[in-house]
């Protein structure tokens, strides 16, 4: 019997920490991969759809229904994983930086 896994839904709240959950389910369900882009030297397109459907249920599973209608368009495991990371990662400290200064240095042309 294989054994389960049950992490707290995420809710918006505390991205990294659930971010790190996932991967380790991923990982377990030999699916990581997915959430990548598709190596170009990967020919088996049978086993890459099932691993990325397989990684897709349990992105879907792991999600509270406020941020699972957000992502509701995306078709692939690799477009859920990105789209969460943009609505939801902690900006570096480097990153707001460099964005302020690009913000502050803008001229309207």
């Amino acid at each position: 019997m294989a054994t389960k896994f049950k992490i707290e839904k995420f809710n918006g709240s505390n991205f990294s920490l659930w971010k790190l959950k996932m991967k380790a389910i991923l990982r377990k369900d030999n699916c990581l991969a997915a959430i990548s882009e598709r190596p170009a030297d990967f020919e088996d397109n049978a086993k890459w759809i099932e691993m990325d459907e397989n990684a897709i249920a349990n992105l879907h599973l792991s999600l509270a229904d406020g941020v699972l209608s957000s992502i509701e368009e995306k078709k692939t495991a690799k477009e859920i994983w990105d789209h969460l990371g943009k609505l939801y990662e902690a900006k570096s400290l480097h990153n707001k930086i460099f964005l302020k200064r690009k913000l502050y240095t803008l001229r309207m042309a």
